[in-house]
């Protein structure tokens, strides 16, 4: 019986924390919505007939589910292509606003 009880706790352990893990991982529909400008912006890079490569289609099918890490992911692609990734929304300059410090 006390096997069953560590074999049961110990299963929801790490239920438990693969849950958290995985609400941590998604991101405000903010973030999304800058996940896939991202994704557009990267796979504008590739002609219609030419094939991107697998991981790199994964990584944009993942904004919904992990954010964050697709994020990362496809401002680094874009970097190294040397593209200036899309604004992002939460840290975007206020409308009438001209970024210059007074």
């Amino acid at each position: 019986m006390k096997f069953v009880q560590a074999c049961l706790v110990t299963g929801l352990v790490i239920g438990i924390t693969c849950v958290g893990f995985a609400q941590q991982s998604k991101g405000s529909p903010s973030d999304i919505k800058y996940c896939d400008a991202l994704s557009k912006a990267y796979s504008s890079l590739f002609p219609a007939m030419e094939a991107m490569p697998a991981s790199d289609a994964v990584t944009m099918n993942r904004c919904d589910t992990d954010t964050r890490a697709s994020i990362a992911a496809l401002e680094k692609k874009l970097k190294g292509k040397k593209i200036e990734p899309p604004p992002h929304e939460s840290v975007a300059q206020q409308t009438g606003s001209t970024g210059n410090p007074r």
